[in-house]
């Protein structure tokens, strides 16, 4: 009985100094709360908004980030943080191109910090700023046109102001964007006189200045279907399964024939005026149909005031070239939520505004959802313009 009780306490002293061992060896390196040692060798590169920090580390083993403290701008204040891995940071959030003040602190295991390192920066330009500069204006159907450049990719907003219906000038329109260059339209003035203001803003909350116009919207409307009517030229394709080519402003549907030789097929028709084109929506066969079979996937739209006689070509523009993207990507045959609120939407085609005035439509059809494929179908067109 001694014996097992010997051996009892013997085995609790063991499993009591192989816990408090193993609580040792957790616990910080730098226990007592000292300060680590500050960093040396700083050097400063400056960037667009931002600006890179390299350094040396002191020799002490518990080290684990350097921060940076700072502000963007009056009251905003940003801390970034780096790894001990590394010996560099990037600072960030700068809305212009004045000197900051940046504390670099060394920070151990056990949160205890260095005393601060100073360090100053002087930004370039930043992005948000760029792309302000950037900015051209125009009058455009219904509405302006904005064209940027955005040379960083930076993830911006262009923030439209204008006069709202109880005489508020005031935010109306906010473009968010990280593309290298774009351009779109804002539409739903009328043709009259309008102050437009233009500011971009990025991530952090800094705004550009404010860029003011004047300008008057080019007058559009949507042309009245009640004109058009069909055209057959040579070498157009017929219609088939009883779905003629008035079906597609009627919004019931246009199916081609069979044409044996597969794609490229065509067929024209008569909107009844001549008229600067601004846009144009086509829609699929919908439901079950969408994004399969005969609708079509890639097309063009070409316009004419006189177009020849013999079917020919020569006399027509191109307007507009479009391919239907399927925004799930998925394989034909299967379809989002996404992939049906963009197909009830349309295909939205703007069509330039250096763009002829026309009378004649054809459209040239270069593919559908089933490859190979040899006839085609859609649902409606719907056009926007100035006829006057």
């Amino acid at each position: 009985m001694k014996f097992h009780k010997s051996m009892m306490w013997l085995v609790s002293a063991i499993l009591l100094l192989a816990t408090a061992c193993n609580k040792e060896t957790h616990q910080p390196v730098n226990s007592g709360g000292e300060k680590p040692g500050v960093i040396t060798n700083v050097s400063v590169s400056n960037m667009a908004g931002a600006a890179k920090i390299t350094y040396s580390l002191p020799d002490n083993k518990d080290i684990l980030y350097v921060k940076a403290v700072y502000n963007i701008r009056p009251g905003e204040k940003r801390e970034i943080r780096s790894s001990y891995y590394n010996n560099f940071l990037v600072v960030d959030g700068f809305g212009d191109t004045t000197t900051h003040d940046i504390s670099l602190y060394v920070v151990s295991r056990n949160e205890a910090a260095s005393d601060p390192v100073m360090a100053s920066v002087k930004p370039l330009s930043p992005p948000m700023l760029l792309v302000r500069k950037s900015l051209a204006v125009k009058a455009d159907f219904g509405g302006i046109n904005i064209n940027f450049n955005n040379v960083s990719k930076a993830d911006i907003a262009i923030v439209m102001l204008t006069t709202d219906s109880l005489g508020v000038f005031g935010p109306a329109d906010i473009h968010y964007t990280k593309l290298e260059n774009g351009n779109y339209a804002i539409r739903g003035f009328a043709a009259e006189k309008r102050k437009f203001g233009f500011f971009v803003r990025d991530r952090w909350g800094n705004q550009s200045d404010t860029l003011m116009q004047e300008i008057i919207p080019i007058f559009e409307k949507l042309l009245d279907k009640k004109n058009f009517k069909e055209v057959k030229l040579p070498g157009d394709t017929d219609y088939g399964w009883g779905y003629p080519i008035p079906n597609l402003w009627a919004g019931t549907m246009w199916h081609s024939a069979d044409k044996l030789d597969g794609m490229p097929m065509s067929i024209s028709f008569d909107l009844g005026v001549v008229a600067q084109l601004s846009r144009i929506t086509l829609w699929q066969r919908p439901n079950e149909w969408i994004y399969l079979q005969n609708n079509v996937r890639k097309f063009e739209i070409w316009g004419s005031t006189n177009p020849a006689s013999d079917g020919s070509w020569d006399s027509w523009t191109r307007l507009v070239e479009h391919t239907v993207i399927k925004p799930s990507g998925l394989p034909v045959g299967q379809k989002t939520q996404d992939d049906i609120d963009a197909a009830i939407a349309g295909e939205q085609m703007t069509v330039p505004l250096d763009a002829p005035k026309v009378r004649y439509i054809r459209l040239k059809i270069l593919r559908t959802w089933t490859d190979g494929g040899y006839a085609a179908n859609i649902q409606e067109m719907k056009f926007w313009g100035n006829d006057k």
